[in-house]
């Protein structure tokens, strides 16, 4: 199909939908033992992997990452630099709720951003890049939240 690879890569969401894929503790536990999840963000086509561990602890390992530019880790080895730099703690990450996505416009699909209409934002510091990957940090007072 002609023109197919221009549409995916010309402009992010503007020309394709993004897969949107949400992870919980039930799906974490119901994989067999040695099994873990990949959430891969190492691809062209917009991405978006939302973790929500409200309804019990995420079990980070048990997750891997395949970044751009960190190649395939153990999420918990990639969230280590994420936690010290904004100063959270695993157990904020693992029991709250954060995007990881390959594209910044598609992260935020949903989501009032400072600067926007509406009457929840995401402050800007919440919205961060790292080895090419965009995280949404979703706070514990809920003042950011998807629509």
């Amino acid at each position: 199909m002609a023109g197919c690879d221009d549409a995916f890569s010309s402009g992010g969401v503007a020309t394709a939908t993004p897969l949107f894929t949400s992870i919980t503790a039930g799906d974490l536990q119901a994989l067999e033992r040695g099994e873990s999840v990949l959430v891969a963000l190492d691809g062209d086509y917009p991405v978006v992997f939302e973790l929500d561990g409200r309804r019990g602890a995420l079990d980070f390992g048990r997750i891997d990452i395949a970044t751009p530019e960190a190649g395939l880790v153990p999420l918990q080895a990639w969230l280590e630099a994420l936690v010290s730099a904004r100063g959270l703690g695993f157990a904020e990450l693992s029991g709250g709720r954060f995007r990881l996505a390959n594209d910044r416009a598609a992260a935020a699909l949903g989501i009032a951003v400072s600067g926007q209409s509406g009457p929840q934002r995401c402050d800007a510091g919440q919205i961060i890049d790292v080895d090419g990957v965009v995280a949404v940090l979703f706070p514990a007072d809920a003042s950011c939240r998807a629509f």
